[in-house]
């Protein structure tokens, strides 16, 4: 049956004996004609227990068919854009939003019984005077990062489950920190030295206007940008601090691949013991064993592109340089889906009850 929003708040149902192919969600999308909110509308539109989706953008002057923004999606539904939110009732609200739009309008949702799924960095931070620092604004909603949880159902499955806000991660991070994971978590690397070498799809970008994603600026072209100082640093080293026990830094270096979709990172470190490739394979495998996105390949196995775009996949790739000690672990994503919008419908699962690979098991494209 349909869930009741706002009847739930000490249920945790999703503990109980329910049939999770009997629940039914109505969910909202605020922000579906960017990148990743029109990505999100199409893993909506084709969930198995999503009953009702509303599509919001301020760019729609008048209700417009989702097809008119992403035209690959015009057959598969008669899903209308609306300009602003009707005041019906959801049990997900995703805000496929800017910095700056949750911290000011998530409370009125919560209020209703909603879930709050956020895209941009409003509740990714622990500390308002973090966010201040790097996002260079005042946070509106303080209590809003006491509540939050960080969404990464690797790191967090169990608190997700119960979450009211949850804070959809950065495309970065999501790559950076589930690769750097299990070895901060175990101890083995020096937390001193790590250093994260990422590159990123120009979608990651978003859809505004930006001179460095035209085709003629970036087509056979390569560059980091933000070398010291991406807003995304932070969020790297508030998860992985917490993994440690302890604060560290990371060196996170972004940059843009002349390609549509996808992360990869390329990841080093310092062991800090004597440890065989074999160890550290079968540490990192038994990780992830129970997440079912997570794919830890085979030594001698290269993660790649064209094997996670289009999926919520994610790939990693395990490897030592015993003569100097290094674990070099390449991951790839594709930024809109395990990067964003799968990544969220995959938090949704959990916060409402769902399975977790709900309407997200779709391979990659590879061509």
């Amino acid at each position: 049956g349909s869930l009741e929003s706002g009847s739930r708040t000490d249920q945790d149902y999703h503990l109980k004996n329910i049939d999770w192919r009997e629940l039914m969600a109505r969910v909202k999308v605020i922000g579906v004609a960017g990148y990743s909110g029109s990505e999100l509308a199409r893993l909506l539109i084709q969930h198995p227990n999503v009953e009702s989706i509303l599509l919001i953008d301020r760019r729609a002057e008048e209700p417009t068919p989702i097809w008119k923004y992403r035209a690959n999606l015009r057959g598969t539904t008669d899903q209308m854009v609306v300009g602003k939110d009707d005041g019906s009732k959801a049990d997900a609200v995703f805000f496929a939003t800017p910095d700056g739009v949750t911290m000011n309008h998530a409370k009125e949702h919560l209020d209703t019984g909603a879930k709050v799924i956020d895209f941009s960095g409003d509740t990714r931070l622990r500390s308002a005077e973090i966010h201040q620092k790097w996002y260079g604004i005042e946070h509106a909603s303080p209590n809003l990062l006491q509540e939050a949880v960080y969404g990464l159902p690797e790191l967090h499955r169990e608190e997700l489950r119960k979450a009211n806000v949850i804070a959809n991660p950065g495309c970065y991070p999501t790559a950076t920190i589930l690769g750097f994971a299990p070895m901060v978590k175990k101890g083995w690397i020096d937390t001193s030295f790590l250093v994260a070498d990422v590159k990123s799809g120009v979608s990651g970008a978003g859809k505004h206007l930006n001179t460095r994603m035209h085709f003629a600026e970036c087509e056979a072209n390569f560059n980091a940008y933000k070398v010291v100082g991406h807003k995304h640093t932070p969020e790297i080293e508030q998860e992985l601090s917490l993994l440690a026990g302890e604060d560290l830094t990371v060196n996170f270096i972004p940059h843009l691949l002349p390609v549509t979709r996808g992360i990869m990172a390329t990841l080093y470190s310092t062991l800090t013991e004597d440890l065989s490739i074999d160890q550290i394979q079968a540490e990192y495998e038994s990780f992830y064993e129970s997440h079912p996105f997570v794919r830890v390949l085979p030594q001698g196995e290269e993660a790649c592109l064209k094997a996670v775009q289009g999926s919520n996949f994610l790939d990693i790739s395990v490897h030592v340089d015993s003569r100097n000690s290094r674990l070099i672990v390449t991951v790839t994503e594709d930024n809109l889906v395990k990067g964003a919008s799968g990544q969220a419908v995959q938090n949704m699962n959990l916060a409402l009850g769902f399975e977790e690979t709900a309407g997200l098991m779709q391979p990659g494209l590879w061509l």
